[in-house]
């Protein structure tokens, strides 16, 4: 079954009606469904989703508009996309976070400047949207419209936008603070730190205060030349630093990156330089991507607990949409250390 014909004999849209007939249920009840209004039962609405999928089903946007006042549309707008990486999964997890409630998702890469962040916040995108998830990384207060005029908005990550908009953010400085303290306790001294500009980056400021806060605590006086300025946050960064730093015969025994991706390139440089890991040189990451579990060793890292951060972003925006004249609310993910191989040999080996 595939919809309905025209007046010329051309396959149509398929329209509720359809969804309806093949799932074997009510108009009102595959309206419940798909908007996520009514209660349904589960075998139900397994049912018409099936229904939903087989035909091709997509819902008039302009006409839920004129009944309803929204468009079921949120948007998503992350520095990028890489093919793996912490926006990436974080993206896969606020579509399915989204797709439960009966919201669709439209994902922008903003490029994390403020250009790009400004066509997100203002651009005509947002005309088809009933709100915004901004992963704001170079916008500053100002940039922000006035509350009335600004549709529905969650900033995500460290940056704060004024009082007037919630924000959804991850224990940074705490993430930090749990790697470095691992590696103190593992008696390295020397770490080697793979950091963004903190004048440019709230969240590189963030990590680095952590990290300062676990050395000053232990007694530990920071050394300016373990610290590596990087100036992208992925593989190829970290895999010229670590490598650069071991060919200066720069001393330290643990690197800990500012993310995982700086830290696998990181991993790969030790390998290549022949450095034991964890024998010689602990490393460790935060963000918990996949990528950080399939690595030879697998890899240390501050889990930041997406999913529940992804599910926790799409109902602030969801309750934001519904009620927009709530006050403002800060919601923060605990981070988790998951130690693995990189720094103990005798985790390498426990369960992924």
């Amino acid at each position: 079954m595939a919809g309905t014909r025209d007046h010329d004999g051309h396959r149509a849209a398929p329209t509720l009606h359809d969804v309806a007939r093949l799932a074997g249920v009510s108009i009102k009840t595959v309206s419940e469904v798909v908007n996520r209004t009514g209660r349904v039962a589960a075998a139900t609405t397994s049912r018409v989703d099936s229904a939903v999928r087989a035909l091709g089903y997509q819902p008039n946007l302009s006409a839920r508009r004129l009944r309803t006042g929204t468009t079921g549309v949120i948007g998503l707008a992350v520095p990028e996309l890489s093919m793996s990486g912490y926006f990436n999964e974080l993206s896969a997890l606020v579509v399915r976070a989204a797709g439960e409630r009966g919201l669709t998702v439209l994902i922008e890469e903003t490029g994390g400047t403020r250009e790009g962040e400004l066509r997100a916040l203002r651009g005509p995108r947002r005309s088809v949207m009933d709100g915004l998830l901004l992963s704001a990384v170079a916008l500053e207060e100002p940039d922000v419209p006035e509350p009335a005029t600004l549709a529905p908005t969650v900033v995500l990550g460290e940056r704060r936008l004024g009082a007037v908009l919630d924000h959804v953010t991850f224990g940074n400085e705490e993430a930090a603070r749990l790697v470095t303290e691992h590696l103190l306790q593992l008696g390295r001294r020397r770490i080697l730190v793979l950091a963004g500009d903190p004048t440019r980056s709230a969240t590189a400021a963030r990590r680095l205060a952590g990290h300062r806060r676990a050395l000053h605590a232990a007694g530990v006086a920071p050394s300016p030349e373990l610290v590596r300025p990087v100036g992208t946050w992925d593989h190829a960064a970290g895999y010229a630093q670590v490598r650069a730093a071991c060919r200066e015969a720069l001393e330290f025994d643990a690197v800990f990156a500012m993310n995982d991706s700086l830290a696998l390139g990181g991993l790969r440089a030790l390998h290549d330089e022949g450095r034991d890991v964890p024998g010689a040189v602990a490393v460790a990451g935060i963000d918990d991507v996949v990528d950080a579990r399939y690595a030879h060793p697998r890899l240390t890292t501050a889990d930041p607990h997406r999913e529940v951060l992804a599910d926790l972003a799409v109902r602030t925006l969801a309750e934001r949409i519904t009620h927009p004249r709530r006050p403002a609310v800060v919601h923060e993910v605990a981070a988790e250390l998951r130690v693995r191989g990189s720094t103990s040999a005798a985790a390498e080996h426990a369960p992924v």
